[in-house]
């Protein structure tokens, strides 16, 4: 067999691929007597099938197999060999089915289309940033306080409800006229006052009592469609054939009632005569918060770091390439506009990536074999511990590791964990950066646009 590479662009390229008989023989002939050890056809014992009648009746396909199974095998030794750095995979070219003659096989000729990643450089030298923290003043931490008193307290009944209450009821479906519909929805649902986004709709469930019926706008009660399909107890396409509004018939009215700011709390939340007065309950939910904003943080920065190292590569791609790629390898049948609308995007997160991975491979952050395994057994002690079991002896403990080992997925998910805790502590240890106390509304904000 022989590969030639040849350049057709700065990020393209051609493997020309030529297989001879001496290639693919062998192959062909060792599954030609497979085929005749198993075959069975009238008037032959099994196994003694005429070799000429299995090569007529699988023959060709047997070829087709042993050919195709070369060149994958092959184009894979050749990648790895010469270091190419390939996107997505080799497109096999439409010249490849001119001139090769499978009913009288001889020379096989072959082109495979490459996409290239292309060289550049990260250098985290030339990054600086500071490290948002949190400023958790008094208002976040009486902001928790009121959170916490909520999640600890209780859920009574109530007759007239408020603006935090949570109404259980019927909803039954309207046809366009206001009209109960004839084999309509009816379906028990609840509406958290508090979280409903649409100030009228908040305004018109206040005040009411068991056994009121109150007419709703489908669409304001829920937070989209999906939302709506589960209050209503169908599917997404149902929601769409909804005629007109949704009638509610109020059924319950839950509210809740805050826990007390005392001692009980304080031994609920921190242990036995951990935390005795006020003073010293508002120190430890600063601390906790403080604790929790600091990982924050640090992912945070390590996105930063990110998102300035992919603007300083300015990465070039063969996007004609991966378009042609995309549509032809989609498990879903897609037409060459439907990739051009979703483009930009699969472009930017391949850069991303690509520049992730010169920074794992630059600075040696990848994780290694033991560190996935240890991953795993403290994942598997963890869960023990969630349900306060002791952790399973050594064996046990690695049984149960090894089976989440088996699973791909769940292997790359821990890998990406350890390299990003890998990635944070290294940016945290290179670029030292200034800390910057920023107010929680800015902190969220730079979350959501790292």
């Amino acid at each position: 067999m022989n590969i030639l590479k040849e350049e057709t662009g700065a990020l393209t390229a051609t493997l020309k691929v030529k297989l001879t008989p001496e290639d693919y023989s062998p192959g062909v002939e060792k599954a030609l007597k497979e085929q005749r050890k198993n075959a069975v056809l009238p008037g032959f014992r099994p196994g003694q099938v005429p070799m000429s009648l299995i090569k007529k009746k699988v023959g060709k396909a047997l070829l087709a197999n042993e050919v195709e199974r070369l060149i994958d095998e092959s184009l894979r030794e050749y990648i790895g060999a010469n270091g190419l750095r390939v996107l997505g995979q080799p497109l096999p070219k439409n010249s490849n089915v001119d001139g090769n003659n499978w009913e009288k096989p001889g020379d096989f000729e072959f082109a495979y289309e490459l996409g290239l990643a292309p060289a550049f450089e990260v250098e985290l030298d030339k990054v600086k940033l500071e490290l948002p923290v949190v400023d958790v003043n008094d208002e976040v931490v009486s902001k928790e306080v009121e959170d916490m008193k909520r999640r600890y307290g209780k859920l009574e009944s109530a007759t007239t409800s408020e603006g935090k209450d949570m109404l259980l009821g019927d909803m039954i479906e309207l046809n366009a006229d206001g009209v109960i519909k004839e084999g309509g929805i009816m379906h028990r649902a609840t509406v958290s006052l508090e979280f409903l986004e649409d100030d009228e709709t908040r305004q018109l469930l206040t005040g009411r009592s068991v056994g009121d019926e109150v007419v709703v706008d489908p669409h304001k009660v829920s937070r989209d469609h999906d939302d709506l399909a589960r209050m209503l107890g169908v599917d997404h396409e149902r929601v769409h054939q909804l005629e007109g509004k949704l009638l509610f018939r109020v059924a319950e009215i839950k509210r809740m009632l805050p826990a007390e700011l005392g001692q009980e709390l304080f031994d609920r939340l921190y242990g036995e005569g951990v935390v005795t007065d006020e003073a010293g309950f508002r120190a430890k939910v600063k601390e906790g918060l403080e604790g929790m904003f600091r990982r924050d943080s640090e992912r945070i920065f390590r996105r930063m770091v990110m998102k300035a190292l992919h603007e300083q590569a300015r990465i070039d791609l063969p996007d004609a390439f991966l378009k042609r790629w995309m549509v032809e390898t989609s498990e879903k049948p897609t037409s060459a506009e439907e990739v051009e609308q979703g483009y930009a995007g699969y472009a930017e997160a391949l850069k991303r990536k690509l520049v992730e991975d010169r920074v794992v491979e630059k600075y040696g952050l990848e994780a290694k074999g033991e560190e996935i395994d240890g991953f795993a057994k403290r994942y598997v002690a963890d869960q023990f511990a969630q349900y306060g079991m002791p952790a399973p002896d050594d064996e046990r403990l690695q049984q149960l590791a090894a089976r989440m080992l088996a699973d791909r997925e769940q292997i790359q998910r821990m890998r990406d964990s350890i390299v990003q805790q890998k990635m944070t502590i290294h940016f945290r240890s290179l670029l030292e950066p200034k800390e910057r106390r920023v107010s929680l509304d800015e902190f969220i904000n730079l979350a959501q646009s790292a």
